[in-house]
This record gives C-alpha cells, structure tokens and sequence, in this order.
C-alpha cells in the first residue's frame, strides 16, 4: 500500500516547484501555476492512498453552488498575479464587471474582519450572476482547499445560523499548506508574498503588473 504524503509534504512540493518556476523565468503567475500541478500530484496520492473516493463523492460543492464564495480569501502576490494575467485576457466589458464588483465589495467591507464580512454578505467580485467562478480554472489556492458535505448548512451558514461546515480535511490541509510553500518560496526570492484580501488585490489591479517580477 502506498504510503500518504503529509501535509509538510505538501508545503515542501509547493516550495519546490515555486522556486524551480520563478528559476526559470516563469513570473509570479507561472510560480503559482507549477504550485498548482504539484499540490494537484500530491492530492491524487493522499487520494488513493487514504482511499479518499468514497469521501469525495460525498461533497456536495458543485457548479452554482456558490454559499461559500462570500468571505475574505487571502491570497499571495502570486495568485494575484495569475488572476491579473487572467482576468487581463477577458474582453473589457467582463474586466470592468469584475473590478466594479471589487471596488463595491471594498466600499461595504474595508477593514472587517472575516466575521463581519461573511456576516455582511459580501460577494467575491469573481463570483458572476449565474453562481459560477469567473476564473475557476485559475483559481487561488484557499479555494481549491474549501469543500463541503452539505451544502444545505452552508446555505443555512450564509443566512446567519452559527454552524460548522463538514469538510474533508485532508484537502484544507493540503492546500492551505501549499499555499504556505509558496510564500516561503516567494520570500526566499525576496518578493513580497502577501496575502493579500482577494477583493483588495482586484481593486487594486490597475497597478499591478500582469506577470510580476
């Protein structure tokens, strides 16, 4: 029986592949993406090791299912950077929706915290009117963490109940720990890491450069 990767495992692939990416040239958007296909190999081995299928059948996070998409996500200058790549190819007329909503989403919620914010409602500015991510190919690393066996209690999370979301915790930690390898790589390279609140960083993106350093 294969053996599990832990979750330092995790943390040391992302730190790598980060590293090796931005050693090639490959920008804050390619580091985040190389971060992305190795966290991606390290899931598929818990999975099969932890025989974690029958688990993941279980989620109920599905498209339009979108009660989770409104608290703060705190993202690196690299998964910035990615969606500034990203949301820089997509015709104006959707780029100017997307900022709008940011830029509404900062005049509500500057300086809550995460209670507050969740509690106030406040819609990820990626988030579009049919319930589905914007950029789901591309999304950051917390949102790939996030699962859900019942979507019922997230609705009932979102409408003011005091619940606990049943959640697949070998995928939070996986990923929340990948996230942590890229900002020790980002560091290592002296590259200010963040994270940043993802609706601050959008509104913020005109003066941002697409790719970063």
């Amino acid at each position: 029986m294969a053996t599990a990767p832990g979750f330092s495992d995790a943390r040391r692939a992302a730190h790598a592949a980060a590293t090796a990416a931005l050693a090639r040239g490959e920008g804050l958007a390619g580091a985040t993406r190389a971060v992305v296909a190795a966290t991606d190999a390290i899931f598929d081995q818990a999975r099969i090791a932890l025989d974690l299928d029958p688990m993941l059948a279980r989620m109920a996070c599905a498209a339009g299912c979108s009660w989770c998409c409104h608290q703060i996500v705190g993202v690196t200058m690299a998964e910035l950077a990615l969606l500034t790549e990203t949301i820089a190819a997509m015709p104006p007329d959707r780029q100017a929706r997307i900022k709008a909503r940011a830029a509404d989403a900062m005049a509500t919620g500057r300086g809550m915290d995460q209670g507050q914010w969740w509690a106030a409602r406040i819609r990820c500015p990626l988030l579009e009117d049919d319930g589905l991510c914007g950029v789901h190919a591309e999304r950051p690393l917390p949102c790939r963490a996030f699962n859900s066996a019942d979507a019922d209690l997230c609705r009932r999370s979102y409408l003011g109940e005091k619940l606990r979301t049943p959640v697949l915790a070998a995928q939070h930690g996986i990923w929340a720990n990948a996230q942590a390898g890229l900002i020790q790589a980002l560091t290592e390279a002296g590259i200010a890491a963040g994270p940043v609140a993802l609706a601050e960083g959008i509104e913020a993106m005109g003066a941002t450069s697409p790719s970063g350093p």
